[in-house]
């Protein structure tokens, strides 16, 4: 509150910022997520669903006992701030849990997409862009869906996420990417560029409201790419393949535009 106050006496109209969320490194929650003597995969799905968990807390904990249980994690958890009681009144050892805001909410979407950044099988990767790199599209649709059936499962899905989802999928792996800079008449939302080879692979991602939509969300999607002229901006590229992916939950389209090659 104080940081939106400070911004508010430079810029009287300063939209308010998840100021917290860049506070720290978040490394509890990967914690979690990395753990292999327990798994929290549903409870974390629960929680990023609005929707609340009962665990037992504790709060007389020594630093050698942090991690020393599931238990333990969830009550430095609650007491960082991460995760709130459910009913502020309840003083049983065992409580009902949620994610408090927001804010805290993306910051565990955030440590999803990190996590599967790290975790992914390297070998799937290199297919799929390989498959991005043949036009193979079907291939492509097959393999994505796979890679996002791996991540932790919510329903309040945005385009946000799923493209930070395609960005992690892409960075660090000898190519040059663009994440929403200035292309043409507009920003797409990826663009891959392998200099050597004179190619490059434009994405522009969609979000679709419902599974059937997806066919549709993907022509959208190309349109856009046409009408705002992203491949103009290209010159010296002698391959550029348009992709328009559309996601539904864990349900992904992957299309190609027939047009330049």
């Amino acid at each position: 509150m104080i940081n939106h106050i400070s911004a508010l006496r430079y810029k009287k109209d300063a939209r308010p910022r998840n100021y917290w969320k860049n506070t720290s490194h978040n490394g509890i929650l990967l914690t979690f997520v990395k753990r292999t003597d327990f798994d929290v995969t549903d409870k974390f799905e629960t929680l990023l669903n609005g929707g609340t968990i009962t665990q037992t807390i504790s709060d007389e904990l020594t630093y050698d006992t942090l991690h020393s249980s599931e238990d333990n994690l969830w009550s430095v958890l609650l007491m960082t701030g991460y995760i709130t009681k459910a009913d502020p009144c309840e003083d049983n050892e065992t409580v009902s849990l949620r994610i408090p805001n927001k804010e805290i909410a993306s910051i565990f979407e955030d440590t999803v997409v990190r996590y599967f950044s790290e975790t992914v099988n390297e070998d799937t990767i290199r297919e799929f862009i390989n498959t991005l790199w043949e036009g193979n599209e079907e291939r492509a649709t097959e393999i994505l869906s796979g890679l996002l059936w791996d991540t932790i499962s919510y329903n309040d899905y945005h385009e946000d996420y799923y493209h930070a989802f395609l960005a992690g999928i892409f960075v660090g792996r000898g190519y040059s990417v663009d994440s929403n800079k200035e292309k043409g008449l507009g920003r797409p939302d990826l663009l891959l560029k392998d200099r050597k080879n004179k190619r490059a692979i434009i994405i522009e991602a969609k979000k679709s409201d419902k599974e059937s939509d997806l066919e549709k969300d993907c022509g959208k999607a190309i349109k856009q790419i046409i009408d705002e002229k992203y491949a103009e901006a290209l010159k010296g590229y002698e391959q550029v393949l348009s992709y328009g992916v559309a996601f539904f939950q864990k349900q992904v389209r992957v299309k190609l535009y027939l047009g330049r090659k």
